[in-house]
């Protein structure tokens, strides 16, 4: 086997966002961080992702075609790590990451060209590669190059990595008009090597079902989501399911050093220090802070609400008090509605709360946007909504200013807002569920080895309850040596144990042992 090896060291990641193109959520963070660490230690990788029109594909592309009438280009980025192929062109230049309307045409598009550049290279460049897709946006990409190994009778190794579900479906017509993906087309999974109809009638058109059968491995983000992801792909895949955990994208080292520049205090780990910065952070550097966007259609939109309410986002509260913090997608999934149903008994149980929310809104959801900021002017004196991107250090100064992080998700497969929170000292109130779970020790339970609380998700008397406690606690907590001090220090050390060094060499095992039956 170790021979044999040495013959399958590439790894081949397909990921519709990535943090040096575009980030919506926090998938962007995962296949270039793991893809890095994966580097580290001794594999090699690169990364295929749509452009997203961030780059200009056919300036200087190292492939370029013409498929109906469209020329489509890929650009090798060596200065990304790990090594980046963009794929532009045509809808993969749309500026939306996941166009409503058109997100099955652009996922299988991208199919199409990744499977004519692979096609195109001798058997030698791409026999022994492991194909690494990420979410099921590069599912249609996995299952054309599946066809290709089978006609190229290479040895190839297919991974599934879920990071959300989404229950989508596609039809078989489709994938034939626009991936040459045909129900005569053959592929080779657990019903051996046989036409893609008995596969796609196997999976009912369900697309996660469809990749179950067809790779090797079905990874996810967090133990507790198994049970949800075989779910989805079925009980016949459970045998071939495995998690691998997401790392912190932040470390308290970071933190420190983010906010030295920006406080110039020198005892960032001291209670009165956080205090004191809370209290400057929310009455005043507030109105510093601005929010971008990914898309233009969205920030017109936020802009013209704003100006619809005469409100700005991002005014300084007329005094201090305890702090939560929120940030997320806003997107149903997120479960921030929880929260605005759940602010007047938050407020009853201590009316100088105050409790900022980032949302970055899709095209999906910007309906959701006009109700935080209604929200704004029902409670002027309590919460302020930044309605779309932070960038990181201005996060990591709310993180570091909160009494706690509110995660109020309706399931959530992994969680790294928890360790984003958890790595600048602050303790989470998360619903839960997925890997939440995995992630958060009830201070309930075990004291100051706890890392915050974990309440019932849509449970709004639950999620008052067990917010408040901890926010008390945290606010009862401004002096070194006691439990909410021990519980700061709980979080930086418990968000330190995810990391992409351990992850990489989970994840490289999983490729060993594809490799050693194939």
């Amino acid at each position: 086997m170790k021979g044999a090896w040495r013959t399958f060291m590439k790894s081949t990641m397909f990921t519709f966002e990535s943090i040096y193109i575009k980030k919506i959520g926090g998938l962007a963070e995962v296949p270039p961080r793991l893809g890095e660490a994966i580097e580290r230690l001794g594999v090699e990788v690169e990364l295929f992702t749509p452009s997203h029109s961030v780059i200009d594909t056919c300036k200087d592309p190292i492939y370029e075609t013409k498929i109906d009438g469209t020329t489509y280009c890929i650009k090798k980025v060596s200065n990304f790590k790990p090594v980046h192929y963009v794929v532009g062109g045509g809808i993969l230049d749309d500026p939306s990451v996941y166009p409503p309307g058109k997100l099955v045409d652009k996922a299988l598009v991208f199919a199409r060209i990744i499977y004519e550049f692979f096609k195109g290279k001798n058997s030698s460049e791409v026999d022994g590669l492991v194909f690494h897709g990420h979410d099921w946006h590069s599912i249609p990409a996995l299952l054309a190059l599946n066809a290709l190994s089978v006609e190229k009778k290479l040895r190839n190794g297919f991974i599934l990595h879920v990071h959300l579900g989404s229950k989508n479906k596609v039809q078989l017509n489709e994938l034939c008009i626009k991936t040459m993906l045909c129900s005569d087309t053959i592929v080779k999974g657990d019903l051996g090597i046989t036409e893609l109809k008995q596969y796609y009638e196997v999976s009912s058109g369900l697309i996660e079902r469809l990749a179950a059968l067809t790779v090797d491995k079905v990874i996810t983000v967090s133990m507790n989501y198994i049970r949800n992801l075989v779910r989805l792909i079925g009980l016949n895949s459970a045998k071939k399911t495995d998690y691998v955990y997401n790392a912190s994208p932040l470390t308290w080292s970071q933190v420190v050093e983010i906010l030295k520049e920006k406080t110039g205090l020198k005892e960032l780990d001291k209670p009165s220090s956080r205090k004191l910065y809370r209290s400057k952070l929310l009455t005043e550097y507030i109105e510093k802070i601005r929010v971008s966007f990914v898309e233009q259609v969205v920030e017109k939109y936020v802009e013209s609400l704003l100006a619809k309410y005469d409100v700005e986002y991002n005014a300084p509260f007329k005094s201090d008090g305890p702090l939560i913090f929120m940030i997320g997608r806003l997107s149903s999934q997120k479960g921030f509605d929880y929260v605005l149903k759940a602010m007047d008994k938050l407020l009853l149980v201590n009316p100088r709360v105050k409790m900022v929310a980032a949302f970055s809104p899709t095209r999906w959801d910007v309906e959701s946007v006009e109700k935080w900021i209604e929200a704004m002017l029902s409670y002027p004196d309590n919460l302020r909504v930044f309605p779309g991107m932070l960038i990181r250090d201005y996060a990591v100064e709310f993180y570091y200013a909160a009494n706690t992080t509110l995660i109020p998700s309706r399931n959530e497969p992994f969680g790294l807002v928890a360790l984003e929170s958890m790595a600048a000292g602050t303790p989470v109130a998360a619903s839960r569920v997925g890997g939440l779970v995995d992630i958060v020790s009830d201070v309930r339970a075990t004291g100051s080895k706890g890392v915050g609380v974990l309440f019932t998700p849509g449970d709004i008397n639950d999620l008052v309850e067990s917010t408040m406690y901890l926010v008390e606690l945290m606010e009862a907590g401004y002096m070194e040596l006691n439990e909410a001090w021990l519980i700061r220090n709980s979080c930086i050390r418990r968000a330190g144990e995810f990391n992409w060094d351990s992850s990489a060499r989970k994840m490289i095992n999983i490729y060993k042992n594809i490799v050693s039956k194939i």
